[in-house]
C-alpha cells in the first residue's frame, strides 16, 4: 500500500494545472515504493549517510549455473542468486570444462566489534555474545580471529542451516571478532591441523609438499618462516621445525592455503604458474614432440645460424674461417683458444703467453720484457725506494707529523735573516732608544751598523733593559762591526725589548742603527 497520498485532491484553486501536476508527482513516487518502503528507505539500504554504496553483494561459481550474484541479506544460502555468466560462457570453447581452483578462497570477511552501536544507536552484539549471524554453506570451513589471534577450531562451532557461528567463551566489550569462510568444497588442497606442543617440542609432523603454501600459528599468532625467524619447513620429511623449543601445551595451528600443483582453470591462465617474469610461457610448460614445431616459427633460422660464429678443433689452422670464428688449437699443450678477426688468428687470453715458472721465480713478478715482445719474471727493484729505517735518521729523510707536515725538530736552526733598522733625527742625547720588540721567535744578533750626521757617541745593545754585547763607537763615518759574541734572544714565550743606549754623546745630530739578526725556529 502506498504511503504517500494526496489529502485534498483537486483542491488547488489557483490553477487546475497545478492539481494535475501534483497528482502526477504523487503517482510517480507511489510507483517507486517497493514492499511498503519509500524511495528514501530503499536508498538507505544501498547507501550510507555519506552516499557511499554499502549494498551487500555476493558472488559464487555454481557448477551448473555458472557465475552468479545476489544483492541483499538472506537467511537461505540458496535464495536470491542471479545469473551473471553461464558455465558455457566461462569454459570457452566447446568440450572443455570450468575446472577447479587449486587455492583456497578466503571470502566473506565479517568484522564485529562487541557492544558497538550502529548509526542508529542499536547494538547488534552486546557484551557476552557468543552466537553470530554468518551466511555460509556446510562445505565451507570457518576461520575465526579474536582480537587478531587465530582461534583453535575447537574453540567455536558453526551451523550452516541456521547460518550462525558460535564461540565457546563469552566475549568482552570492544572485542574484535573476525570471521572468514573458506570455500574448501572447491579446493581439495585446503588443510587445517591444530596440535598442542609437548615438553620442549620443536619438531612437528605435518604432511605437506613444496607446492603447498603453509601458514603457521603459535597460540593464534602468525609465525614467520626462515631460519633466522620462527620456523623452517621440511617438505621431504613432512615436518615443520621451530627455531626454538615451544612451551608445553602451546597451541600450534598449520593451515595449507594454496596448492600450486593443482592450479587448473580452463580458459583462464594463472600468470605466476604458467608464465615467467616477462610474461612468456616457460619451455617446460610446452608439450612439443620431435618434428612438431611449425615452419612459420623457424623461418629465417637457417640464415641466422649461418651468420653465427663457428668453433674449430684441430691441430692446424682452419683454412676457411670467417670473422668471429673460434679455433681450439690442440697442437699446443695445454690447448690454446684463438679467435679470427678477419685477417688472422689471435689469442683470446694473455694467459697463454705467460712463461712457465719454477721455484726460482718465488716472490718475483710478471712484467713485459725490455723489447716489448713478451712476458718475463723479474725481481722487484727496491733500489729507488727509501727504507723505513731512514725516516728521521741521520743522512736519511725527514718524517711527517700527524698533519702531514715536517716536525719543527727536523727543520734547520736558521729559518730566516733580517735587519732591524732604527733612525732618530735631531739632537741625540745620552739615553735609551727602542729598536723593536721580539715575540714568538728566537732572535740572534750578530753585527751592528751605525752612523751619525755629526758628532760622536758610544752605543751598546740593551735587551729587556739589560746591557748586552760590545760597546760600539759611532760617528759621521759609517761603522759596521761584527759582535765579538752573538747575542741570543729567547722570545718564544715572552716578548723581549730590543734597544740600545747612547753614552758619551758629543754634539750628536741624527743617528741611525741597523742590527743584523737571524730568526731561528720556535
Amino acid at each position: 500500500m502506498a504511503r504517500l497520498k494526496v489529502l485534498y485532491p483537486g483542491n488547488h484553486t489557483s490553477s487546475g494545472n497545478i492539481g494535475a501536476d501534483i497528482e502526477n508527482i504523487v503517482r510517480y513516487l507511489n510507483s517507486s515504493e517497493l514492499g511498503d518502503n519509500t524511495v528514501a528507505e530503499l536508498l538507505k539500504v544501498l547507501f550510507d549517510d555519506t552516499g557511499t554504496l554499502i549494498a551487500p553483494v555476493e558472488l559464487r561459481n555454481d557448477n551448473i549455473n555458472g557465475l552468479e550474484y545476489r544483492v541483499g541479506s538472506y537467511i537461505d544460502a540458496e535464495t536470491g542468486w542471479k545469473p551473471l555468466a553461464t558455465a558455457a560462457e566461462l569454459r570457452g570453447t566447446s568440450g572443455s570444462d570450468v575446472g577447479t581452483i587449486g587455492a583456497p578462497l578466503f571470502s566473506a570477511r565479517q568484522d564485529i566489534v562487541i557492544n558497538e552501536a550502529d548509526s542508529n544507536g542499536a547494538i547488534a552484539y552486546p557484551t557476552g555474545t557468543t552466537v553470530f549471524n554468518y551466511i555460509h554453506e556446510a562445505a565451507d570451513a570457518i576461520v575465526i580471529y579474536l582480537n587478531g589471534a587465530l582461534l583453535a577450531a575447537s574453540d567455536h562451532s558453526n551451523d550452516p542451516a541456521a547460518n550462525t557461528v558460535t564461540l565457546n567463551d563469552a566475549t568482552q566489550a570492544d572485542d574484535l571478532v573476525t570471521i572468514y569462510k573458506v570455500q574448501s568444497a572447491n579446493d581439495s588442497g585446503f588443510t587445517r591441523e591444530d596440535v598442542l606442543a609437548g615438553i620442549s617440542q620443536a619438531v612437528f609432523p605435518f604432511v605437506h609438499n613444496e607446492d603447498q603454501k603453509v601458514l603457521v600459528y603459535r597460540n593464534g599468532v602468525l609465525q614467520r618462516q626462515g631460519g633466522t625467524n620462527d620456523y623452517t619447513q621440511q617438505p621431504a620429511n613432512s615436518t615443520i621445525t621451530f627455531t626454538s623449543a615451544l612451551t608445553q601445551n602451546d597451541l600450534v595451528t598449520f593451515i595449507i592455503v594454496e596448492d600450486t600443483s593443482q592450479v587448473r582453470v580452463s580458459g583462464l591462465m594463472t600468470e605466476d604458474k604458467f608464465t615467467d617474469a616477462n610474461g612468456f610461457i616457460p619451455f617446460a610448460k610446452l608439450a612439443i614432440s620431435d618434428d612438431e614445431v611449425p615452419q612459420q616459427k623457424i623461418n629465417g633460422l637457417s640464415g641466422l645460424l649461418a651468420n653465427r660464429g663457428r668453433v674449430y678443433v684441430s691441430p692446424s689452422e682452419p683454412s676457411s674461417a670467417n670473422a668471429g670464428d673460434m679455433w681450439v688449437d690442440i697442437a699446443a699443450s695445454p690447448n690454446v683458444l684463438k679467435f679470427y678477426n678477419g685477417t688472422g688468428w689471435l689469442l683470446t687470453s694473455p694467459d697463454t703467453g705467460i712463461p712457465a715458472f719454477t721455484t726460482i721465480n718465488a716472490l718475483q713478478f710478471l712484467r713485459v720484457n725490455s723489447t716489448g715482445g713478451g712476458l718475463e719474471f723479474a725481481d722487484v727493484d727496491f733500489t729507488a725506494l727509501v727504507p723505513k729505517t731512514y725516516i728521521g735518521a741521520a743522512d736519511g729523510v725527514a718524517g711527517l707529523d700527524a698533519t702531514g707536515r715536517l716536525p719543527i725538530a727536523q727543520l734547520p736552526d736558521t729559518f730566516a735573516t733580517r735587519s732591524f733598522f732604527f733612525q732618530e733625527s735631531g739632537s741625540i742625547s745620552n739615553q735609551d732608544y727602542v729598536v723593536t720588540r721580539a715575540f714568538k721567535q728566537n732572535v740572534r744578533i750578530d753585527a751592528i751598523a751605525a752612523k751619525t750626521t755629526s758628532g760622536t757617541a758610544n752605543i751598546q745593545l740593551k735587551i729587556n733593559g739589560i746591557n748586552a754585547g760590545d760597546v760600539i763607537p759611532v760617528s759621521s763615518t759609517l761603522t759596521e762591526q761584527n759582535l765579538s759574541a752573538s747575542i741570543a734572544i729567547d722570545a718564544t714565550t715572552t716578548s723581549r725589548e730590543v734597544a740600545f743606549t747612547v753614552t758619551s754623546a758629543n754634539s750628536v745630530t741624527d743617528i741611525e742603527v741597523t742590527l743584523a739578526a737571524v730568526i731561528t725556529n720556535v
